[in-house]
């Protein structure tokens, strides 16, 4: 066989392996990389690999949990959601200006990010920016830093780029693109 004939071939049958193998499927008006059966989504996890790279952080420290902030925060957190909330206690807190994030963990509920905005001389939660579960199939951070964005438009873009977002706890893998397996039943 001729060297030409034989690379022909050889790459039309990688194409079809590949095409056999490889997809672009659509979930929430997004795109998901298949393969196999397993979603990667590349695009959130190349737009948070960016965000790392982009990112300034130097300034926003997490404070601690004996801060004045963070003893004015937990029992607003506590209260918010009875009775389940009052075993809320600090996983990390974050502060710019009039807005802060907590991350809370409660013994019965998932741990949570909290997006809370001083407003009245007194810290109110912010009620539809609070993220707890599974991002699956998405990239937990990527996700998480959306959802929040569009649940509270007025959150400082610092805030919301600096604040880590532990693929442990939100995330179907750690520090992965995936890969998740979705059955029908576990579709949003």
């Amino acid at each position: 066989m001729k060297r030409h004939v034989a690379a022909a071939l050889a790459l039309v049958t990688s194409w079809g392996v590949v095409d056999s193998h490889v997809d672009w499927v659509q979930m929430d008006g997004r795109g998901l990389l298949q393969v196999n059966g397993h979603h990667f989504d590349l695009r959130g996890w190349v737009a948070e690999q960016a965000l790392t790279w982009q990112r300034d952080c130097s300034a926003l420290p997490a404070l601690p949990a004996n801060s004045p902030t963070a003893l004015a925060v937990l029992p607003v957190i506590q209260q918010h959601s009875l009775p389940d909330s009052q075993s809320a206690r600090w996983l990390q807190l974050y502060q710019w200006g009039a807005w802060s994030v907590a991350e809370v963990a409660f013994e019965t509920l998932k741990p949570a990010l909290v997006v809370l905005h001083w407003q009245g001389g007194q810290w109110r939660v912010q009620d539809k920016a609070v993220w707890s579960g599974s991002t699956a199939p998405w990239h937990n951070a990527d996700f998480v830093r959306r959802y929040l964005r569009l649940q509270a438009p007025d959150l400082p873009q610092v805030l919301l780029h600096c604040v880590p977002i532990d693929p442990a706890r939100y995330g179907p893998w750690p520090d992965a693109l995936g890969p998740v397996a979705l059955r029908a039943e576990q579709r949003p």
